[in-house]
């Protein structure tokens, strides 16, 4: 029972079920069973098969063929879900010694399942990762549209300009600087308006792409 609980507790963890079923192909033979192998078909791609021991790593107990090895088959099946596809298949594990039992059916059955656990738990800490990854892009996009309308809006009341005009000036600020549109505009709301930043940014070290802009002059500041 000890090899049994190794055998689990050494599967590997992916969201691959090709990777997690060849490690249980792997570490249930010799702890469970002679031989074990498995067949597993993802979508409609071309079948994986795997075998353990695989040829010149072992010999089969008494020397047994793999011809008279006798057989417990382990059939599964996994729906398609978070963005990968169906999967199903089956493990075969071989005795060359005996015949396998009931007892060996279950232990089978728990294996497998472990396995499929397995790979269904990668999948949905995958799957969160992503939803997490894309709830915080969207969170830092509404940050930065709502940073770059502040911005537009000061430069509007302070040059007396149209919307695509101050929009004009932010990103001709952010070429000028080599800076992201999200950074100039988050200076512009700092500084108050474009020429403030652009005096900040003079006192500071010297830097390639500093500011030169032509602001509006013909009109009255708010």
């Amino acid at each position: 029972m000890r090899e049994i609980e190794d055998a689990i507790g050494n599967i590997a963890r992916s969201d691959e079920p090709a990777v997690v079923l060849s490690s249980l192909a792997r570490f249930s033979s010799p702890s469970f069973s002679d031989a074990c192998a498995i067949e597993l078909s993802e979508g409609t791609e071309t079948p994986f098969r795997v075998g353990f021991p695989r040829p010149g790593e072992a010999q089969f107990p008494a020397g047994a063929p793999p011809a008279v090895l006798k057989c417990l088959i382990t059939r599964f099946q996994a729906g398609s879900g978070h963005g990968y596809p169906s999967f199903a298949g089956m493990v075969v594990h071989s005795w060359a010694e005996r015949d396998p039992t009931g007892d060996d059916a279950i232990v089978a059955r728990l294996l497998v399942d472990r396995a499929l656990a397995i790979v269904q738990h990668e999948r949905l800490a995958q799957a969160a990762a992503r939803a997490d990854r894309r709830a915080a892009k969207l969170a830092i996009d509404l940050i930065a549209s709502r940073i770059e309308g502040e911005a537009t809006g000061i430069l509007m009341a302070k040059y007396q300009v149209t919307r695509g005009e101050a929009v004009r000036l932010l990103r001709q600020a952010s070429r000028a600087s080599r800076q992201g549109l999200p950074e100039i505009a988050a200076g512009v709301v700092c500084a108050g308006d474009l020429e403030s930043l652009s005096r900040r940014r003079a006192d500071g070290p010297a830097r390639p792409g500093h500011l030169h802009l032509a602001v509006p002059r013909d009109r009255p500041a708010t």
